[in-house]
């Protein structure tokens, strides 16, 4: 029973730690999608993408540590948890590797700032192509039922894009 639990919370942390990586992915989406390449510079994307992320990264973790601490009260060891949650948290940072590559590569003069977004982009489609089919495959689903729920978390995950892009910044 024990071996169980502890593969259900290795499991759950996994979890989280994926359920991170793909919020990011969708809030780095919103953000690639609203840069426009005419009227930035490399640098100033850059700064975009990392102030975005970071503060996502930061106020996730500030979130968790609110909550936590009124559901637990004293019962949590402080630093042990500041210590867990940003290991939590860390695949939001992650997300930015990619964009950055193709955003230095843009600042250096190899590809145009519009080529290195567009790319950005697509790899993020990509990504949450990969991680919708990975879950539902996991269902073992027909491959129709699949392609459904594909297709309905991607135009979720759009729709949030959207939305953030229609209400503004």
């Amino acid at each position: 029973m024990k071996t169980r639990q502890k593969n259900n919370a290795e499991k759950e942390f996994i979890a989280d730690l994926l359920k991170e990586r793909i919020y990011a992915t969708l809030a780095l989406l919103a953000v690639l999608i609203s840069i426009d390449s005419d009227h930035v510079s490399p640098i100033n994307a850059g700064f975009i993408i990392v102030g975005t992320i970071v503060s996502l990264w930061a106020a996730s973790i500030v979130a968790t540590q609110m909550s936590r601490r009124m559901v637990f009260k004293d019962e949590l060891d402080h630093s042990e948890e500041v210590n867990h949650q940003i290991r939590r948290h860390a695949p939001m940072l992650a997300s930015l590797v990619f964009p950055l590559i193709m955003i230095s590569l843009s600042a250096v003069g190899a590809v145009t700032l519009s080529a290195a977004i567009d790319i950005s982009i697509l790899s993020s489609m990509a990504l949450l192509i990969g991680w919708s089919i990975g879950s539902a495959r996991s269902l073992g689903s027909n491959r129709i039922p699949m392609l459904v729920l594909v297709a309905v978390e991607l135009a979720i995950g759009l729709g949030v894009v959207g939305l953030k892009l229609v209400v503004g910044h």
